[in-house]
């Protein structure tokens, strides 16, 4: 994966906890896809529906959240937005339309907003989870594969990467009867206006999937063997991974002792 996606995906999840950025935000993702993760990117590699007799019709269940949220993020101490009022007076010519200003301190600094969030989610994960068990069982499934359980769709999605440390990004209203800019409301439109040295960036994007939780099966203990011959205690989630993946740790004495459990650390 490329640097930028690394840094995106990686202070995202640091913010959201157990939830992993999709990269790239927008990209096509349902719920049950299955597939591993590189770092904290998730890479797909089928759907449970589509490639298992065992999901076939409506096995999986889903619920919807009614409730919309909204979801930001910007790197600390890096990022500066002013909301411009319409009508301010700037270079002694008042502004037609309300507008946004991000300002960038560093470079790869991270501007993130996401207005009207909505999550649809696997409601039966256990279910689900029994059934997994059985495929590895049958040496039909990977352990390592994890699933997304849990997928969150934006109303309208701003993203902006800096590329320097006096990167810039703006965005006026579409309309001028917005007084003043609401980042929280997704039924205003922007309009990029202006950019310098920015990376990358989604300039008011409409309906991304931009987050997603993530569910696969694990081990409720593990424990080492050779040199590793003590008990892993106090471990972040990617020695975790690492671990119950590698060949050189005992993870459970049955297949019965593990788990379909939510990925991610609170």
């Amino acid at each position: 994966m490329s640097k930028l996606a690394n840094l995106y995906a990686n202070e995202l999840k640091r913010h959201f906890k157990i939830l992993y950025a999709n990269w790239e935000p927008g990209g096509p993702l349902h719920l049950g896809d299955y597939g591993i993760l590189d770092g904290n990117i998730f890479i797909p590699k089928g759907n449970l529906k589509n490639d298992f007799i065992e999901f076939k019709g409506n096995v999986i269940k889903i619920t919807a959240d009614p409730t919309a949220d909204h979801k930001e993020f910007k790197s600390e101490r890096a990022v500066e937005i002013n909301l411009v009022a319409k009508g301010t007076v700037t270079a002694g010519i008042p502004l037609a339309k309300a507008a946004l200003e991000v300002k960038f301190g560093r470079k790869d600094s991270i501007f993130f907003n996401a207005a009207g969030c909505t999550t649809n989610r696997i409601s039966n994960k256990l279910k689900v989870g029994e059934i997994l068990k059985e495929l590895l069982k049958e040496k039909k499934w990977e352990k390592e594969y994890c699933v997304v359980t849990d997928l969150v769709k934006a109303g309208r999605t701003v993203i902006a990467i800096s590329q320097g440390r006096n990167s810039t990004i703006s965005f006026e209203a579409e309309s001028p009867a917005v007084e003043r800019i609401n980042l929280a409301d997704a039924s205003v439109k922007l309009n990029l206006t202006s950019e310098r040295s920015i990376g990358y960036k989604v300039d008011g994007a409409e309906g991304l999937d931009i987050l997603l939780g993530l569910c696969k099966i694990k081990n409720a203990f593990i424990w080492g063997s050779g040199e590793f011959g003590h008990k892993a205690m106090r471990m972040t989630e990617s020695m975790e991974f690492r671990i119950e993946n590698s060949s050189a740790f005992k993870t459970e004495e049955s297949l019965d002792e593990l788990y379909f459990g939510q990925m991610g650390k609170e």
